[in-house]
């Protein structure tokens, strides 16, 4: 087997990562991913309450930056990129792994949906990650990628399609990530995508 630690292949290459809540998110295992293949890290969490699970694993990898990120919140994105500028000047890969959807429109199907929550789902699960581009675009001079990912993880450790607001969201956030026309070449190079997938093991947050 590869000692992919031999091979630093990210070395020197700034890579920001976004939606870890604790040890079992999809994010966390990419983190680790990318430190090992030798990128600086850049770090979120969700909110204070969020903080004490996501600063050890941050810690522990080395995270040069850590931050709050609520896209709930006006201009915390903003305050991220603008952080990432003064700290680092470039930026070389971007991880979205964030999704959201009030619980109420979570609990039936996509048509029972309220307009609010279905508005919601979509501006923080698909839109962000648009918005995400667009910030990363300046940094990202010598060209970047950007990841994102849709998978619903149920109790029983499986994956299956989502049939409610969220699913909608996800859904859309892929279909953005996978149509590369809309991309352009500017900063980030060619616009080819490419899908993976990723099994199901332990559920995540």
């Amino acid at each position: 087997m590869i000692d992919l630690a031999s091979l630093p292949l990210l070395k020197g290459r700034k890579a920001l990562v976004t939606g870890i809540a604790n040890d079992q998110s999809i994010a966390w295992g990419c983190a680790k991913a990318f430190r090992l293949l030798g990128a600086d890290l850049a770090i979120t969490y969700l909110n204070e309450k969020a903080k004490p699970y996501v600063e050890p694993l941050a810690r522990s990898l080395d995270a040069s930056i850590l931050l709050p990120l609520d896209l709930r919140v006006d201009g915390q994105l903003e305050a991220v990129f603008e952080t990432l500028r003064k700290d680092w000047g470039s930026l070389d890969l971007v991880l979205h792994s964030i999704a959201f959807a009030p619980k109420d429109d979570l609990q039936g199907r996509v048509v029972d949906c309220s307009k609010e929550g279905f508005g919601l789902a979509m501006e923080l699960s698909c839109w962000s990650f648009i918005r995400m581009a667009k910030l990363a675009e300046p940094l990202m001079s010598r060209g970047g990628a950007l990841f994102t990912h849709d998978l619903l993880w149920l109790p029983d450790g499986g994956r299956a399609l989502q049939h409610d607001g969220a699913g909608e969201g996800r859904a859309s956030k892929r279909r953005r990530a996978t149509w590369p026309p809309s991309w352009g070449r500017r900063a980030f190079g060619s616009t080819r995508s490419r899908r993976g997938r990723s099994r199901p093991g332990r559920r995540p947050a």
